[in-house]
């Protein structure tokens, strides 16, 4: 009873952080169910993996729903992925705990760092600008709509293949969902609208996260009873980050996480630097 309790609040603590930073879960819910549910570091990966899988979905008919996703796109990267991420996945089982968590600490710091500079944000405010400077006839968010799908291309499969295979791997070895990495790839290189680039990446995530999901429940890294009770947390949790969000400044909102993140990565180097 108190392990579903707790599992419940990590989920309700991960979905507030993601509704009101806007971040993936991935995360913020690994290292909390290593230090709160004594997890070790491959089962809290594989268990926070398969609570991707139903989040972005959701996210992503949304998406579905106003034609903001590039399919085609997002089939180009989840066929390199599937097997990034396998391989990513099962990587997991031959590295030490420490190795893991310490790689993992270094991937809380890098979004951290995004988080406190705002350098995504900075590809996204120049996407949005370039949206608004090549038409004037309807409101900025319908600007940025139409002139981004004139002038924007599905990239080829030759240019899709690494971002899948980082992506990929990334979701797989880390059980992060890879959105972080793709969404400012897809605004910098692939020239893709934003609200395009958020439904795309939440569809290959959703995607990508299968192979890896299987992969860890086969070597026994899943605990599907956690992630029942990890989604019964987040889904009111990110209903309430949102509403926390509207209320409170963004910027000030992601440079306090951006903190707490740096925090939680040091303090996870420092308990394994000292096992």
């Amino acid at each position: 009873m108190i392990q579903l309790l707790a599992s419940c609040l990590i989920g309700l603590g991960t979905g507030l952080m993601a509704g009101t930073f806007g971040v993936g879960g991935g995360i913020v819910a690994t290292p909390l169910l290593k230090v709160f549910m004594g997890f070790s570091a491959q089962v809290a990966i594989g268990t926070t993996l398969a609570l991707i899988l139903p989040t972005s979905l959701t996210g992503a008919i949304n998406y579905y729903r106003q034609n903001l996703i590039d399919y085609k796109l997002a089939l180009k990267l989840a066929l390199p992925s599937v097997l990034a991420a396998t391989g990513g996945a099962a990587l997991t089982g031959s590295v030490s705990a420490k190795q893991l968590m310490l790689s993992f600490s270094g991937l809380i710091i890098l979004a951290a760092l995004d988080l406190l500079f705002g350098y995504s944000d900075g590809l996204k405010a120049r996407r949005a600008k370039k949206a608004v400077s090549l038409t004037n006839e309807s409101s900025q968010a319908e600007s940025e709509s139409r002139s981004d799908r004139e002038i924007y291309i599905s990239p080829t499969l030759s240019r899709a293949l690494p971002v899948g295979l980082l992506a990929g791997f990334l979701s797989g070895f880390f059980g992060v969902g890879g959105g972080f990495i793709m969404i400012p790839i897809f605004l910098a290189l692939f020239n893709m609208p934003l609200k395009m680039a958020l439904g795309t990446s939440l569809l290959t995530v959703s995607l990508i996260s299968i192979p890896g999901i299987i992969t860890h429940a086969w070597l026994g890294h899943v605990r599907f009873d956690t992630v029942a009770m990890l989604v019964c947390g987040a889904v009111p949790g990110s209903y309430l980050g949102s509403k926390i969000a509207i209320m409170v400044k963004d910027k000030l909102l992601k440079k306090g996480f951006g903190l707490l993140m740096l925090l939680m990565a040091g303090q996870m180097i420092y308990s394994e630097l000292q096992m």
